[in-house]
Parts: C-alpha cells; sequence; structure tokens
C-alpha cells in the first residue's frame, strides 16, 4: 500500500512552498524572542497577536525539494506529498510498519522513487550499502502496490534514484548501483535538469527519462502501426502516422555536453 501521493492538481501550494529557499511559520508575538534563538528571524512586521517568521532550510529539506518541484515541474502526474510517501513493508495488513521515501512521481508510463541524501561538505557516503538495500527492498513492493493503485494497460517503467548533494559516491558505489538497477544523480544533474526546464518546459520529463530508463523497456511506449515501405535514394524508408504526443514521449533533445550514453 502507498499513501500519502496526490494528484498534481492538489499540490499547487505545496509546489510554491517548497520552490522557496526559506520556510515560514507563524507564532505568537509573545513566543518570538525564544523562536529566534532557535534561528528564526522575522518575515514581516508582527500583526496584533502573531508574527510570521522564516529561516533558511536545512541542506536535506532544501536538497528533496528541489527534486520535488523539479518532478512537478515536467509534470507528472502524481507527486508525494509533505513529508514523502510511503509504502507498507507487509502487504494486505493493516497498521503495518512503513518505509518512507522521500520523493515519489507517477505518470502514466513511469514511475520515479527517489531517495535524498547531501552533506555541506564533500564526503564519501557513509551508509551507502543500507541505502541500497532500502531501495532493493522496496522495489517488488512498490511495483505491485503501483499498478494496484494507479492501474495501466501496462506496467508502469520504474525508476530508483539515489539523488546527492555533496556526497560523492565511489567507484564501488557506483558499480553495485548499476548492478541493482538504481540511478546515482547529484548537483550537477539536478542544475542541468533545471535549466533544461527552464528552457523547453515539461518536455525535459522524456529527456529525463531516457536518460534514466536507457536500456530499459517500457511496456506503455509499445505500440504498432500500419506503415508504408517506399525508397529514398538507395535506402528502405517507411512512411507512418504517429500523434506528436506520442513522439515527444520517444524523441528527445541531445545534449552531447552531458557526456551520457543517451547523447549519441
Amino acid at each position: 500500500m502507498l499513501r500519502n501521493i496526490l494528484p498534481r492538481e492538489e499540490l499547487r501550494s505545496l509546489a510554491g512552498r517548497r520552490a522557496k529557499p526559506d520556510e515560514y511559520k507563524s507564532v505568537r508575538n509573545q513566543l518570538v524572542a525564544e523562536e529566534i534563538g532557535k534561528g528564526w528571524a522575522a518575515a514581516k512586521k508582527s500583526g496584533k497577536t502573531t508574527t510570521r517568521l522564516k529561516r533558511q532550510k536545512s541542506l536535506d529539506r532544501l536538497l528533496e525539494d528541489r527534486v520535488w518541484v523539479l518532478l512537478y515541474r515536467m509534470g507528472f502526474a502524481h507527486l508525494s506529498g509533505q513529508g514523502g510517501a510511503f509504502q507498507g513493508l507487509a502487504e494486505g495488513k493493516e497498521g503495518q510498519p512503513e518505509s518512507q521515501i522521500d520523493v515519489v512521481a507517477i505518470d502514466a508510463e513511469a514511475a520515479v522513487v527517489v531517495e535524498c541524501k547531501s552533506s555541506a561538505s564533500p564526503r564519501k557516503f557513509g551508509d551507502f550499502s543500507a541505502v541500497l538495500a532500502k531501495h532493493v527492498a522496496l522495489r517488488k513492493g512498490f511495483g505491485r502496490s503501483l499498478q494496484a493503485q494507479f492501474p495501466t494497460a501496462k506496467k508502469h517503467g520504474l525508476v530508483f534514484v539515489i539523488w546527492t548533494a555533496g556526497i560523492v559516491p565511489t567507484d564501488s558505489d557506483r558499480s553495485r548501483a548499476q548492478a541493482e538497477k538504481v540511478c546515482l544523480l547529484d548537483e550537477k544533474d539536478l542544475d542541468y535538469y533545471e535549466t533544461l526546464i527552464n528552457q523547453i518546459g515539461a518536455a525535459a520529463r522524456y529527456q529525463f527519462l531516457a536518460d534514466l530508463l536507457q536500456g530499459q523497456a517500457i511496456p506503455g511506449l509499445e505500440i504498432t502501426v500500419p506503415a508504408i515501405r517506399t525508397r529514398m535514394g538507395s535506402f528502405d524508408a517507411y512512411v507512418f502516422s504517429v500523434s506528436p504526443e506520442y513522439l515527444l514521449k520517444i524523441a528527445f533533445v541531445s545534449h552531447r555536453k552531458r557526456g551520457k550514453a543517451t547523447d549519441i
């Protein structure tokens, strides 16, 4: 059972809050001094009974919010709500223990599951085995719950991601992640996709999924269309009709500077 995954139409207010670098809250005036001692600052003049406070988000919170906002702007139909999504660990049982997932995004063809890890100063993973094991353990149950709660004619492509900021995976970490089909992304990737979405809007989702699902079949994108064979010079050519919406899903903008296999 997956919990706290909502339609994007219900997440506009949350998207506005998560897009900001600061967090805000209102407190009674008599508590302002105490909250300022905890790192908060006045955001505007005091009202009659309350004061609006703000403070910079923590690194962990900021990374999660940037990733979530990126996927929201890409146009995924469903995303995790405040606090992340939750997956039950014992299927079909009420009151079961749950595993928290930082960010989840779902559309008609694919689902993206993200664990975020950050550090104020560059360092290696201290617990990579545990983080990777969590993703691997989630995979089977997540796929079943996804199909039950968000049914489609064909199964979703599943993308499991560990997104880091300030943490540098070793070659061994990368090899183990690749073996378990878990993608490792970092701040440079986040900057790249944020820039791309500013340039081409929600179409950036198809570049993103092409990068993360390279080499994998996506059942939801498999179609059969009639075609007419013809000749172009010495080559065989095929003429067929396909909707622009579908064509966009299987075509993407190549950016060779990223050095990924999908750039070729």
